[in-house]
């Protein structure tokens, strides 16, 4: 089981090191979690690409397209109550922004909801050390 945070999912449909190495842990994972919040932030992410000239329109089409197709495949966490008050704790322990204090407070949620191991992948070191620090197991999506 892998939770993915935004720095991770994006590097499924934008080339940038670490893309062969997430799609391949994807592709293997029993299941994917990610929070919901991370629709924003992947739109958000291709429209920058898009604007900044990174990413042709018709380029970026195709990438969104890929992305809703696979959006429902992803178990989505829901931003609850329970998951909002866990980021009060979590951001006075590790020096987080709001969106990642999220992510974080989803995977510990779904590790403690289904007692089951939970990989969790990112590319920010700040959020790593951060879920390293709450006994989570991470990963940084490289190239071989």
């Amino acid at each position: 089981m892998i939770y993915l945070d935004t720095s991770a999912l994006v590097k499924k449909y934008v080339r940038e090191p670490g893309t062969s190495h997430i799609r391949q842990l994807i592709e293997s994972a029993t299941h994917s979690f990610t929070s919901k919040i991370a629709y924003a932030e992947i739109q958000a992410a291709l429209a920058r690409r898009y604007r900044e000239g990174d990413l042709s329109r018709d380029r970026l089409a195709k990438i969104v397209k890929s992305f809703e197709q696979d959006w429902q495949a992803v178990a989505q966490v829901e931003v609850s109550n329970e998951i909002l008050a866990h980021t009060r704790h979590l951001v006075r322990r590790h020096p987080l922004r709001g969106a990642d204090a999220i992510h974080l407070s989803s995977a510990l949620w779904v590790a403690k909801a289904l007692k089951h191991p939970l990989q969790f992948i990112s590319s920010d070191d700040r959020l790593l050390e951060a879920a390293a620090r709450e006994r989570l197991d991470t990963l940084v999506p490289r190239e071989p």
